[in-house]
């Protein structure tokens, strides 16, 4: 399954990384092996990832420096559908299993291993393993045109837009709560599983009373990377208000249901036209491979990131997260998903334990 790739973005990126091809070159011949020592051959690994445009670019410059540094690591970028596809995926194909990353995050996973409808048709109940965080998914949630529209319960019975039903975080996450913690279900309320972009034509269009938007933040909140189709919302003019998600409704979720949701809460003015706090929340993305991923792959390729990941972020918006604290931030509660070749990595890095990275950034 394939989806569109939008041409602009990708030439954009490409454009960025030859330009530094050009800049990174020389430097990167001068640390070549000597002719006398025997190359390894080349492995290439699949990232597979989600749809394009959605904020993962930085890794074609991830790609391009781990080229001009490792002698045989090569890592590319594969668009997918989303988290949902590409757990079903993984969860089949033998060959990506023993080769292939991929985008996943700690609430993604708790959907499949329910088997969450109409998102999984069962549970996927492999014991994935992680090889470092990339950023907090301050997930998708409501904002509205409509005055009247004061709070996410006034929702219920009215046209809203969510995610399509392959897409956790637009999608799964949202009915999730929409469900659990307000009772909105689409049997009381016309929810149109539209996507991100659709749903706020919809939005613009009167045709729904609240769509989706979305931020990224790194696991300290230091960095706050408002998504396109905020920024979107922001530039068009209308009148809006973000609609909260409190932290007990957040927290009781949790408790019912078994789900990860980290709640925030954003000062005011942190996102456009956001006068007053808001509450929201996340869960943490992840890079995410199969059990029978090998070691020695694991380790290079998470070395890879922790030393030339942050370097590749600073071009691209939502690569400002890709720090060493959201790195280690997926393993605080759950330290037995690493997988023991990234465990290896981030031990000879100095930023294992996760609770000693993450308390020495606060002080």
């Amino acid at each position: 399954m394939r989806t569109r790739v939008r041409p602009y973005w990708l030439c954009a990126a490409l454009a960025l990384a030859v330009l530094l091809g050009v800049t990174l070159g020389p430097r990167a011949a001068a640390q070549a092996p000597t002719p006398s020592a025997q190359p390894q051959k080349e492995v290439r690994v699949p990232f597979l990832q989600y749809p394009l445009g959605g904020g993962w670019e930085g890794y074609f410059i991830f790609d391009r420096l781990v080229a001009d540094q490792h002698p045989w690591l090569r890592p590319f970028q594969q668009e997918t559908p989303g988290y949902v596809y590409n757990l079903k995926v993984m969860a089949k194909d033998r060959t990506l299993q023993k080769t292939a990353t991929f985008g996943s995050s700690t609430g993604a996973e708790w959907l499949a291993a329910k088997g969450t409808k109409p998102f999984f048709e069962e549970p996927i109940t492999v014991d994935w393993k992680w090889l470092y965080g990339e950023t907090l998914h301050a997930n998708s949630w409501f904002a509205t045109t409509d005055p009247n529209i004061k709070s996410v319960a006034d929702l219920k019975g009215k046209p809203i837009a969510i995610g399509l039903k392959t897409q956790t975080h637009w999608g799964g996450f949202v009915y999730t709560l929409l469900k659990h913690g307000y009772g909105i279900t689409e049997e009381n309320t016309p929810i149109q599983f539209l996507g991100p972009v659709k749903g706020m034509d919809a939005l613009l269009d009167g045709r729904v009373v609240a769509a989706l938007v979305q931020m990224n933040v790194d696991a300290l909140m230091r960095e706050v990377v408002p998504g396109a189709v905020l920024t979107r919302l922001a530039a068009s003019g209308r009148a809006f208000r973000y609609l909260d998600l409190p932290r007990e409704t957040a927290e009781r979720v949790n408790r019912e249901t078994g789900s990860p949701f980290i709640p925030l809460e954003f000062s005011p003015n942190t996102f456009p036209k956001q006068p007053e706090r808001l509450q929201w929340f996340a869960d943490v993305g992840v890079r995410a491979v199969h059990p029978d991923f090998p070691e020695d792959l694991a380790y290079e390729v998470t070395k890879a990131f922790i030393q030339v990941g942050p370097k590749a972020g600073q071009f691209v918006a939502i690569g400002k997260t890709w720090n060493k604290e959201t790195m280690v931030r997926p393993f605080l509660e759950l330290p037995n998903k690493i997988h023991p070749g990234a465990l290896r990595a981030f031990q000879e890095a100095g930023l294992w334990p996760p609770e000693k990275v993450l308390s020495g950034a606060k002080k």
